[in-house]
């Protein structure tokens, strides 16, 4: 039976095929966005002293319908980074999550953390589109592609200047991972029939290549899992749809990440 993913993936094909029949990769390459100055989101994380929050901005999801439709890409933008956020994930696909054309361009001009292009990327074309969006860095799903498929788009992103976050959420996924990406992500998220258990970056964390940042994604709403997240190496931590349901998403972000150095002080004075 086809799956939320497989649905995705294939409506991606077309939407590839139908925007690179109208744009080209020349056409991209001359376009102000590409030539933009590519900022580097393993330093923002790194360097953060906010727990490495990746905020996500996106108005819906298959899983969770309309989630924030009104909102507006600027003004949560710049409240997330206000908030301590390292970096800001935004979604850019429009069937399935409610993108614009040019929400990522209007957070690139009105921040200066690093942004990730989150979307289904299936096809090199999309990755020159990330560059001339002025990405800073791509997601590449693992579940959506082969080994191969994945070293090619990392290969390409790097040559781009930018980084690559790989996404798994299983143990065979995790074999696929390239050489080429900079970020692990484990995804909590079962992206075959949306379901969420925080667990799984716990699961996989001790088969995921050494040396390499890993990051947790989705389905993080209590500040407790960030404190224990990070005492099993993970570096950061990608929170959309639990600031994004919030009447003020920036907001929402400070006050999770205000409570979260309330439990991890209190927990290193605990086995101080």
């Amino acid at each position: 039976m086809e799956n939320i993913l497989d649905r995705i993936v294939a409506h991606k094909r077309l939407e590839v095929d139908r925007r690179r029949a109208q744009h080209s990769v020349e056409a991209l390459m001359d376009s102000a966005g590409y030539g933009l100055q590519r900022r580097s989101l393993c330093k923002a994380i790194e360097n953060s002293k906010d727990f490495g929050i990746i905020a996500e901005f996106k108005r819906k999801s298959p899983s969770q319908q309309d989630i924030n439709l009104a909102a507006d890409p600027v003004v949560v933008a710049r409240g997330y980074v206000e908030a301590g956020a390292a970096a800001i994930s935004c979604l850019t696909d429009v069937q399935f999550f409610g993108a614009k054309p040019d929400d990522i361009d209007r957070v690139r001009a009105a921040v200066e953390v690093p942004i990730i292009r989150k979307d289904f990327i299936i096809d090199r074309y999309q990755v020159h589109e990330a560059r001339a969006m002025g990405a800073d860095a791509i997601l590449l799903i693992a579940t959506c592609l082969s080994a191969a498929q994945l070293d090619e788009l990392a290969e390409e992103a790097g040559e781009l200047g930018m980084q690559v976050v790989c996404e798994v959420h299983d143990e065979d996924e995790v074999a696929k991972i390239s050489p080429s990406v900079d970020i692990i992500g484990v995804n909590n998220r079962d992206l075959g029939t949306f379901k969420v258990d925080i667990s799984r970056s716990l699961e996989l964390e001790p088969i995921l290549p050494p040396g390499i940042l890993r990051i947790s994604e989705s389905g993080i709403e209590d500040p407790q899992s960030i404190v224990k997240l990070r005492r099993e190496k993970f570096r950061g931590f990608l929170i959309g749809t639990y600031f994004m349901r919030q009447a003020d998403p920036g907001q929402a972000c400070a006050d999770f990440i205000r409570k979260t150095h309330t439990i991890h002080d209190t927990y290193k004075d605990a086995i101080a």
